[in-house]
């Protein structure tokens, strides 16, 4: 029998499920043997996930081998690889599907990859990944996992491998209190410190590295790291944990970003808005119906979304990223063209509010004293925004 359903666009046929997990079991002979990297635990067929992790285990070579050879003396060196793999492939996921929980761990250890192996190495492993996934998805044997593996492995490298697994392992488990100390135990950390010094004047950044909030990419190939101002990193734990307050509406409103500035982005049933300095959570209003119906539609738009409506331009510098193999930034490209078409779109089923090309999205009615503005729900994009609007007080509509 076969899952009703499987994540990804391929469903193998029951022979191929059978070879598929049979070559596995043949690579996991001379690594502890049985399910060494742990993809059965949830059923006895090779998911889409599953695949991916495969085939990133494939790529670390002889480098996951040394691994295995290096924890010998643990009492389960076999549960351990499987740990380290599938923390380096959750991890890499994270730059394609960022999680909101884990965007603090994931953006730590993008800083220290970067520290590491340079901004050139950490792009090329963004669109390394992002093909790996891409052809995994697709696979159907073994030797088509071992193919996806081996393009990921030309990017990787053996120095970038080893670091990889490295910093994972180092890192995974810590508290944002201990990571600080926890990089400063890796190999050639001044040298790193240095490194990062030299990528834009960031070397401060790793001794300040717990409180490293997030790092977005754009696709012109740059890296924006954000880091919280000296103590905010508590209170902004606090405020998690017990609320920020009440809207005037009565409702509990929670702080889940604080900016440099000392604005902040909170959240309200469902709502996220954006207060600037002096404005608090009893600012905002306790109904917002036209916020309501411009979420509702941005929505509703988004999902028509498809790569038909790509414009031709947006087409071909998507095509001339992939040929390249720049797969990440041709996602970033994507995005963008997305959230440019979905505001068009709300824009013509409200056309009687009044729409900016600068500033704010839209402006607030006559008498109101907040505005709204438009964006795709990624982390990143909403500590973008959340800087660039730094004293607006605005509603903030996500797709």
């Amino acid at each position: 029998m076969l899952p009703e359903e499987q994540w990804g666009p391929v469903r193998l046929e029951p022979q191929a499920e059978a070879a598929l997990r049979a070559r596995y079991e043949r690579f996991c002979i001379v690594r502890g043997g049985g399910d060494c990297l742990g993809l059965l635990e949830d059923g006895p067929f090779l998911r889409s996930d599953d695949r991916s992790t495969l085939a990133l285990a494939l790529a670390f070579g002889p480098v996951l081998d040394e691994t295995y050879a290096a924890l010998g003396r643990e009492l389960s060196p076999k549960a351990i690889l499987a740990s380290v793999v599938w923390a380096v492939g959750i991890y890499l996921g994270l730059w394609l599907l960022p999680e909101l929980t884990t965007k603090g761990a994931a953006a730590v250890l993008t800083v220290a990859l970067v520290a590491w192996l340079g901004i050139d190495t950490v792009w090329g492993l963004m669109d390394g990944w992002a093909e790996l996934v891409m052809r995994a998805r697709v696979a159907t044997t073994f030797d088509e996992l071992r193919e996806a593996g081996a393009g990921f492995a030309k990017v990787l490298g053996t120095d970038a491998a080893r670091a990889l697994i490295l910093a994972v392992t180092a890192l995974s488990g810590r508290t944002l209190g201990e990571v600080a100390t926890a990089l400063r135990s890796l190999p050639s950390y001044r040298l790193a410190r240095v490194q990062l010094e030299g990528q834009g004047g960031f070397g401060w950044v790793l001794e300040r590295v717990e409180q490293v909030q997030g790092v977005a990419a754009s696709a012109e190939g740059s890296l924006a790291i954000s880091v919280a101002p000296e103590g905010a990193l508590a209170g902004a734990m606090m405020s998690h944990n017990s609320g920020a307050g009440s809207s005037a509406g009565g409702s509990s409103a929670k702080e889940v970003y604080r900016h440099r500035g000392g604005n902040r982005q909170v959240e309200r049933n469902g709502e996220r808005w954006h207060l600037p300095r002096g404005v608090s959570v009893n600012d905002i209003p306790p109904s917002d119906p036209l916020g309501d119906r411009i979420q509702v539609a941005a929505r509703q738009v988004a999902a028509r979304w498809g790569p038909s409506l790509y414009p031709p331009r947006v087409r071909a510098a998507i095509d001339r990223m992939l040929k390249r193999g720049l797969v990440h930034r041709a996602a970033l490209l994507e995005r963008q063209a997305r959230g440019r078409w979905v505001e068009r779109e709300v824009e013509k089923l409200f056309p009687s509010l009044d729409w900016k090309r600068r500033g704010v999205d839209v402006v607030g009615p006559a008498g109101q004293r907040y505005h709204y503005e438009l964006l795709s729900g990624t982390q990143s994009n909403f500590e973008l925004h959340g800087r660039r609007m730094e004293g607006v007080f605005v509603r903030m509509i996500f797709f």
